[in-house]
């Protein structure tokens, strides 16, 4: 048997979260022109609220070294590499052509160093030493690349190289992009390179400093954008995909192909101002929090409590005082032994009869299985308690 729970959006509006819910209703206002081949426009959660030939994989230039950074950075937080590592240079990111640091074979620089030199000034040259420095090769990182993408679910992109040189079977769609792009934001590791519009430490080989420009207009322009990664090639055209925050909202635009680089910077800020006039991110549940019991059977603790992994939120339009509606769904028991992180059931979230969001419900401890024996003495010491108790007033079993 399950356990239901309805919670709505009237909550948030005490101060927790809340009421009855309601289907989308169509912005007041359409969305802006474009003029990009492919454009998407997401909230952080994912909810997409706008698409234009999404779906369609097309040369993404530059913008591929969004998977570099998201790639090495998870390695960092892992602690498979270190920052301050000196990462040495091989003949093969030396002859890498295009945007470049112009490393030489031999010298080493830090992860640091080369996570600046591809966030800020879009080196292909750095984007192949930290390939091959976290996987062995070139080709092992690539691997690495396309087995991520696979993993994030991005169906329609395929890795030739870690920099974005132009190959005819290096892709992504703009809805791949968008995927990439929700999982990169998490970091904010990540966020720290991307944010950052200029650097001048890096050396140049003669004794001085190069003067790196982060590519990215937005980060001067637009407030509240922090990331992430532009690209261009002939092939691809220019291509962006571009975050910002306003008011715990995030969103995230992706636009590729577009003709000129001012057009793909004033159809980003264009799709992310509409988004940010319509639309608002409303938080469901933080990390950690409770949501009901579990009993276990033949455990060491007679329940588990069933908590949200990770914070949840849900983006619905402005002005519509949206009523959301969170469902939590329980089994009555489980059977011993039960893991940390252990899914125990579900937690669902609904806009009206729209289903927005599932996640996870997982133990927040663990529970190991008790031995037979265990179990007859503990059922003995129960029995034995409840028939002493009314009258022993704590003296000692006769």
């Amino acid at each position: 048997m399950w356990r239901w729970w309805s919670i709505g959006l009237a909550w948030a509006l005490a101060g927790a979260f809340g009421g009855v819910a309601q289907a989308f209703a169509p912005p007041p206002s359409p969305p802006p022109p474009i003029t990009a081949k492919a454009a998407l426009l997401e909230s952080a959660d994912g909810q997409v609220l706008f698409a234009h030939n999404a779906h369609t994989p097309l040369p993404i230039a530059s913008v591929t070294k969004l998977m570099t950074l998201y790639l090495v950075v998870r390695a960092v937080e892992r602690g498979r590499i270190h920052l301050q590592d000196r990462v040495p240079v091989s003949e093969g990111a030396w002859r890498v052509g295009g945007s470049q640091i112009w490393l030489e074979p031999g010298e080493r620089l830090t992860v640091d160093e080369l996570l600046r030199a591809v966030a800020v000034g879009s080196a292909n040259d750095a984007a192949y030493a930290l390939g091959e420095y976290l996987a062995g090769s070139e080709e092992a990182f690539v691997a690495a690349m396309n087995r991520t993408a696979a993993r994030l679910g991005m169906r329609q992109t395929h890795f030739q190289n870690p920099h974005g040189l132009h190959h005819p079977q290096h892709y992504a769609t703009a809805y791949d992009l968008g995927l990439l792009a929700r999982h990169a934001v998490r970091h904010p590791l990540l966020l720290r390179y991307t944010r950052q519009w200029q650097d001048r430490t890096l050396r140049n080989g003669k004794g001085g400093t190069l003067w790196l420009i982060n590519q990215n207009r937005l980060l001067r322009t637009y407030p509240g954008t922090d990331g992430l990664k532009t690209g261009y090639t002939r092939e691809a055209g220019f291509c962006l995909v571009a975050t910002a925050v306003r008011d715990h909202t995030r969103l995230i635009a992706v636009v590729l192909g577009e003709p000129t680089s001012q057009a793909r910077f004033a159809d980003a800020a264009a799709l992310l101002t509409w988004g940010f006039d319509h639309y608002q991110t409303v938080p469901v549940a933080k990390a950690g929090m409770a949501w009901g019991r579990v009993r276990v059977d033949r455990g060491a603790a007679e329940a588990v409590t069933a908590v949200a992994p990770h914070p949840v939120a849900v983006t619905v339009p402005k002005g519509e005082a949206p009523m959301v509606q969170v469902r939590a769904s329980l089994p009555e028991r489980v059977t011993a032994p039960v893991a940390v992180g252990q899914r125990l059931g579900t937690l669902t979230v609904s806009v009206g009869d729209r289903v927005v969001r599932e996640v996870p419900l997982v133990a927040q401890a663990a529970v190991r299985r008790v031995s037979w024996p265990e179990l007859f003495w503990r059922t003995w010491w129960q029995v034995v308690g409840t028939a002493v108790a009314p009258g022993a007033k704590g003296g000692a079993i006769p």
